[in-house]
């Protein structure tokens, strides 16, 4: 029973959504190490959402238009994802990174989408051919973190100026507006998460009429 308990315990220290996103992504580098023609059919353009979108979704989050260095990069931040996703479990770290990644490359198209459609963009926008990676679901999981974090102990808020500053370095403004609606998505899972598991801690409390 002790051993079991102590294997449960090792499991949980293994951060396997991020271990999975950087073996997955490395795989795909090494199997394509020139990226060009995969990060065209990826990219989560209007264009390819339209054409082929669960592919677009799925491969983008895997795909890094600037190679290993991109790679690199995200692989010396893991510690930040590793820090939540060993805080939060890896369920909810999946809920978050998935979500995160899923609604806000959604709810990006859409305004992309009215802003071509209102003449506010240029037809152009729908097929840009490099929005790939797994920023959205990456930042919606530090999204999901502090949020955890500042419930506990507020001095957490200390940690949100970083966050911003990797969400606005050397992007877009669509992918800014896309930075900003993950982290909306981690903030708002987490908060759901924790309100259901207080009402359950409530209702089971309570005594019985």
């Amino acid at each position: 029973m002790v051993h079991l308990t102590t294997s449960l315990r090792s499991h949980r220290l293994i951060p396997r959504v991020t271990l999975v996103w950087a073996g997955l992504a490395a795989a795909l580098l090494v199997w394509n190490p020139h990226p060009t023609a995969l990060v065209h059919f990826a990219s989560t353009s209007l264009h390819n959402l339209n054409d082929h979108p669960l592919l677009a979704i799925l491969l983008s989050v895997f795909t890094l238009a600037n190679g290993w260095g991109e790679w690199v990069t995200w692989a010396s931040l893991s510690m930040v994802w590793i820090a939540v996703e060993l805080r939060l479990g890896w369920v909810r770290a999946l809920v978050s990174f998935v979500a995160g990644h899923v609604l806000a490359t959604a709810g990006l198209a859409v305004v992309q989408a009215f802003a071509v459609a209102s003449h506010l963009a240029a037809s152009s926008l729908g097929s840009v051919t490099d929005d790939v990676g797994a920023s959205y679901g990456f930042v919606a999981l530090a999204g999901a973190g502090m949020a955890h974090a500042v419930r506990r102990d507020r001095r957490w808020l200390a940690a949100a100026p970083a966050l911003a500053v990797i969400s606005v370095i050397d992007v877009t403004w669509w992918t800014i507006l896309g930075h900003a609606i993950a982290i909306t998505v981690g903030v708002t899972l987490d908060l759901l998460v924790e309100e259901a598991a207080h009402r359950h801690e409530r209702t089971s409390t309570a005594p019985a009429a």
